[in-house]
C-alpha cells in the first residue's frame, strides 16, 4: 500500500535527535549516503530510503511537486517497470510503502531478511534511475487528487496544515498536499530529483541488519549515485497570524500555536515536558485520578469536547500549541481553557506535576523505540543529523530539564507571536485575541 502518512503525526510528536555530546557520528558510504541500522536478531526487517527533499524544498513556483515525487517511488525505472516491482514484492511477501513530510519523503520495504538486498536494490535504482514518464503521470496526478480529498476531510489535518502555513509562510509552511492546481509536469520532477536525489541528502536505515551489512549492500546498489554539493535551504522564519477556514462541520476545532524549538535542543526537550504535563491524555482509564489539566478540563465542559498539547520540531525550528475541539456552542470556553492552562503552567508548575510530566515524556520517548515502524522512523531522523542516540541517551537527555525550565518555556512561549487557526461555522467562533 502506497499511502501517504504523515497525518497520524498531526499532534503528538516525541524528540529523538540529540546534539553533540550524546550522540555518536552515522556511517557513511564511500560517496557520502548516510547508513543506520538496529539488529534486532529477528526473522523479519525493514529497509526504508530517506530523502531530505519534503515539501520544505520545494520551489516557490513548484509548490505539491514533493507530493507527486512521493507518488512516483516504485514506477518504472531504467531497470524494472512498475508491474515487475510490485509482482516481485508480492513474491517475497514484502511490503512497499512512502511517506511525505515537511523536511523529508522516505520509501520503506518491510520484508523477510534475506530479502534486504533485493529492497536495497530498488531503492539504488529508484534514485538514479526513475524515468518519472508522462504516460504514468495521469495516474500518479490522480492518486495525489485522492490522497488530497482524504486529507481534506479531515478537520484535524486542515488545521495543522492552515497552522504551518500562518506560521512560517514558505518553506516549513508549504502544504504536504499538492493542491487542485499544482501546476507540475514530469520534467518539473526530473529536474527535483536531479537536485535532491544526490548522496549527501540520502540516508539508508533498517531494522533487522546489522548496519556493516547494509553499509555493503548501499556502498553496491548506489555507488552511480552524485555526491551532491553543499545543501543549501533557507532558514525557517517564524510569522505567527490568525487564519479562519469556514466549513461544515459539527464540532468546532481552535489551535493556538507559538514558536516553539527545534528538535534535538535542550528546548526541544523541555517543549516536550510541557506538552506531558498539559497533556490531553487520561492515563488511567474511568478515573480522575492521573488525568492531565487540559484532559480533566476537557471532561467539564461538554460531551465530545478534546483538549490536547502538540509540539512540532525541525531542524531549525519548532511549534508548540494547544488544541481544542468541542460544540460550536462550547468551543470558546475549551479554547480558553487550554490558553488558560499554558498560562498557568508559565507561572508555576508544582514537583508532583513536573514528575508525573517527565515520567509521561520519557515514556512516550522510550515507546518509541519498541515497533519496528517506530524504530525506522527514529533512525531516519538521527541519520539526517548525522548523529546516533539510543533510548538511555534520550531519556538521560529529558532527565536534565529542571522543573524552573519548563515554566520558563511556556512563558517565552506566551512572549512569541501566537498563531491561530478556527475552523467551522466561523460565525461562532472566536478570533484569537478574544482567547487570550
Amino acid at each position: 500500500m502506497l499511502a501517504i502518512s504523515s497525518a497520524r503525526k498531526t499532534l503528538n510528536l516525541v524528540p529523538t535527535i540529540l546534539k553533540a555530546g550524546y550522540a555518536t557520528a552515522v556511517t557513511k558510504t564511500n560517496n557520502g549516503i548516510k547508513i543506520a541500522a538496529l539488529d534486532e536478531n529477528s526473522p523479519t526487517a525493514s529497509v526504508s530510503l530517506v530523502i531530505n527533499a519534503g515539501s520544505r524544498f520545494e520551489p516557490k513556483d513548484k509548490a505539491g511537486i514533493a507530493h507527486f515525487v512521493k507518488n512516483f517511488g516504485f514506477k518504472n525505472n531504467g531497470k524494472r517497470s512498475a508491474f515487475r516491482i510490485t509482482r516481485e514484492t508480492e513474491l517475497v511477501g514484502g511490503v512497499l510503502s512512502s511517506n511525505l513530510g515537511r523536511e523529508t519523503v522516505s520509501f520503506t520495504a518491510e520484508c523477510l531478511k534475506e530479502d534486504v538486498p533485493y529492497f536495497v536494490e530498488v531503492f539504488g535504482d529508484l534514485v538514479a534511475q526513475t524515468k518519472f514518464a508522462d504516460h504514468e503521470f495521469h495516474a500518479v496526478a490522480e492518486e495525489v487528487a485522492a490522497e488530497r480529498s482524504v486529507a481534506e476531510s479531515s478537520p484535524e489535518v486542515a488545521v495543522v496544515e492552515a497552522l504551518h502555513a500562518a506560521a512560517f509562510r514558505n518553506g516549513l509552511g508549504n502544504s504536504v498536499y499538492a493542491s487542485p492546481y499544482a501546476d507540475i509536469s514530469t520534467e518539473d520532477l526530473k529536474a527535483f530529483a536531479a537536485k535532491n536525489f544526490v548522496a549527501n541528502k540520502i540516508s539508508l536505515v533498517a531494522t533487522g541488519v546489522s548496519e556493516a551489512e547494509l553499509k555493503s549492500l548501499a556502498d553496491s546498489a548506489f555507488s552511480h549515485v552524485a555526491a551532491g554539493s553543499a545543501s543549501q535551504v533557507e532558514a525557517a522564519k517564524y510569522f505567527g497570524g490568525d487564519v479562519r477556514v469556514g466549513a461544515a462541520t459539527d464540532a468546532g476545532h481552535v489551535a493556538v500555536a507559538f514558536q516553539g524549538a527545534a528538535a534535538g535542543t535542550p528546548e526541544f526537550y523541555t517543549a516536550q515536558v510541557l506538552r506531558s504535563l498539559l497533556g490531553g491524555d487520561r492515563f488511567i482509564k474511568w478515573s480522575t485520578a492521573g488525568v492531565s489539566p487540559l484532559s480533566a478540563a476537557a471532561g467539564k465542559i461538554g460531551h465530545g469536547a478534546q483538549i490536547s498539547a502538540f509540539n512540532f520540531g525541525y531542524s531549525d525550528a519548532g511549534l508548540f500549541g494547544v488544541y481544542a475541539k468541542a460544540d460550536h456552542k462550547d468551543i470558546t470556553e475549551a479554547a480558553k481553557t487550554a490558553v488558560g492552562a499554558l498560562k498557568a503552567a508559565s507561572k508555576s508548575v508544582s514537583d508532583e506535576e513536573f514528575k508525573r510530566a517527565l515520567a509521561q515524556a520519557k515514556f512516550e520517548t522510550a515507546s518509541r523505540y519498541e515497533t519496528r515502524v517506530a524504530s525506522t522512523e527514529v533512525l531516519a531522523e538521527q541519520a539526517l543529523q548525522g548523529q546516533k542516540v539510543s533510548v538511555s541517551e534520550s531519556l538521560a537527555a529529558l532527565d536534565k530539564v529542571q522543573v524552573g525550565d519548563v515554566s520558563k518555556f511556556a512563558a517565552k512561549l506566551l512572549n512569541s507571536k501566537p498563531t491561530t487557526v478556527v475552523l467551522g461555522k466561523t460565525s461562532e467562533l472566536p478570533y484569537g485575541d478574544a482567547l487570550f
